[in-house]
């Protein structure tokens, strides 16, 4: 029996999550970590998943979802959170749980955590922060007491089928080509591939998903959200979601 973490954390916030989560289990760890992990996994009836995914505009995005369906279960008891910034959860809760109920895992409880936002880095500072882990930690504890019940989520999750369409965002990501140390990090790490082997100074925009994963992962700091688009939205949304959203448990 194992815990198997699977998480896509681009920004790294989802995975702080699913540790929390798993570290309240005393049974052995497994990490899947769906930035690097594509290949098809069977999990076993007396396993149990902690899936953390982040929502991009109301959905688990594209890249994540196909790699998640990847990975079926046995009847499988998983725990199923989506991880935001501190703007809407959308269908994305809903998605998740949808699609780990189709590849045979028994959900048992869900929820929606808060993280700082990626692209927009004045929402959610420091989040999650102590009062999230604490929360989680609670939850971690009520998820551990249901299995030994073997009941399966009962709570009715927020969302709408058909879900809200996936939406490309306008953003433009650019690289600093005098603090590129040409590492190709994020050639490597980008689930699009949107960044060209041969010139990790470009990014081609109509396929990236701007989920910040070469952002994260540059020992330069020389990507970055840049364009008219970009800085005409910050300012309006960081105001529009100052407010603190607090975590969403369902069992």
């Amino acid at each position: 029996m194992s815990i198997v973490e699977i998480f896509f954390s681009p920004s790294g916030t989802s995975q702080k999550v699913a540790d929390r989560m798993a570290n309240n289990f005393s049974q052995e760890k497994e990490i899947c970590n769906l930035l690097i992990f594509k290949s098809e996994k069977e999990l076993k009836s007396d396993d149990i998943a902690v899936v953390v995914m982040p929502v991009f505009a109301g959905r688990i995005p594209k890249a994540a979802r196909e790699r998640l369906s990847k990975i079926k279960g046995n009847d499988t008891p998983a725990i199923a959170v989506v991880n935001y910034g501190n703007a809407h959860v959308t269908d994305s809760l809903l998605e998740l749980v949808d699609l780990l109920k189709e590849n045979n895992f028994n959900v048992i409880a869900a929820a929606s955590t808060i993280s700082h936002h990626s692209i927009f880095d004045g929402v959610a500072i420091g989040r999650p922060d102590d009062s999230d882990f604490e929360k989680i930690d609670g939850f971690a504890k009520d998820c551990i007491e249901k299995l030994e019940s073997n009941e399966s989520l009962k709570s009715e999750i927020p969302g709408n089928r058909p879900y809200v369409d996936y939406k490309q965002l306008p953003f433009e990501i650019s690289c600093d080509e005098t603090l590129c140390a040409f590492c190709y990090d994020c050639v490597s790490i980008c689930p699009e591939m949107a960044i060209p082997e041969d010139d990790p100074i470009e990014t081609d925009l109509e396929i990236c998903s701007r989920c910040t994963a070469c952002i994260s992962i540059c020992p330069e700091d020389a990507r970055r959200f840049s364009g008219d688009a970009f800085e005409a939205k910050k300012p309006a949304f960081e105001e529009a979601n100052a407010e603190r959203k607090e975590p969403d448990f369902y069992l």
